[in-house]
């Protein structure tokens, strides 16, 4: 397990927080709110998929925020609410857990800084504050205008296969969670969005969650009028996986 001597808990109220090297700036109250960030001036962008993701910064780092919510037939009932079992278990502080032990073992996630829970009786909200990737891309974005090269689809395999030989299960491993970083001409892969993922034992779970991802693929080759991707960039991972030396 990581150390967690860095990491704070603080209580205000009916809300209870995570943090870890926090923004030089507000408090944490202030940190998992997007008023506050605009008050600022400083959110620097977002992205408006089903639900607005944040991009904040305090003036020397980049940070994401994210609110969580419910997908399908119940998130259209209770939104941004969740049963509460206990704080360990909230989907905030489980991700921030999770995100914090990798980062240890590291591997290439963004660091977490700060997590939120609001109870309310059995019910709580939650919000993360993690670590903007600087100049990265999402490999979708990346081959709806050009391919990859068979040595970055090589390193795509060999990091999964460092994932999955800690034991980390993605729970949606796709290509629009795989983020492409150039800096000083070098490559490097990232993955992040890691809510309700966590570590499995065995091996057997391996197989369909790396399908899962050439599943996402193919998707997005039917549906998109360009797409940069074919069945030999897919081997050519593979064989970045198989080589990983944590893969098996």
């Amino acid at each position: 397990m990581f150390s967690n001597t860095a990491v704070q808990n603080i209580r205000q109220g009916r809300q209870y927080f995570r943090v870890f090297n926090p923004p030089q700036l507000g408090s944490a109250e202030d940190w998992l709110n997007p008023k506050f960030w605009q008050q600022e001036n400083a959110v620097v962008g977002q992205s408006k998929g089903r639900n607005t993701v944040w991009f904040v910064s305090d003036g020397h780092r980049e940070f994401v925020l994210r609110h969580y919510y419910r997908g399908g037939l119940p998130g259209r009932l209770l939104t941004d609410q969740f049963i509460f079992t206990g704080i360990e278990n909230t989907r905030s502080i489980a991700e921030f857990n999770l995100l914090l032990q990798m980062d240890v073992q590291n591997l290439p996630v963004p660091k977490p800084v700060a997590a939120m829970v609001c109870r309310s009786g059995m019910i709580y909200r939650a919000s993360i504050l993690i670590e903007r990737i600087a100049g990265a891309q999402d490999v979708f974005q990346m081959l709806c205008s050009s391919a990859l090269n068979a040595a970055s689809w090589y390193q795509i395999g060999a990091m999964i296969g460092a994932f999955h030989g800690a034991g980390i299960y993605h729970s949606d491993l796709n290509c629009h969670n795989i983020l492409w970083q150039e800096t000083k001409g070098e490559g490097k892969p990232w993955l992040i969005d890691f809510d309700r993922c966590e570590v499995r034992q065995g091996h057997k779970w391996k197989s369909e969650n790396i399908a899962r991802l050439k599943r996402s693929l193919e998707k997005e080759q039917r549906l998109q009028p360009e797409f940069y991707w074919q069945e030999s960039d897919w081997q050519t991972l593979l064989q970045g996986y198989q080589a990983s030396n944590n893969a098996d």
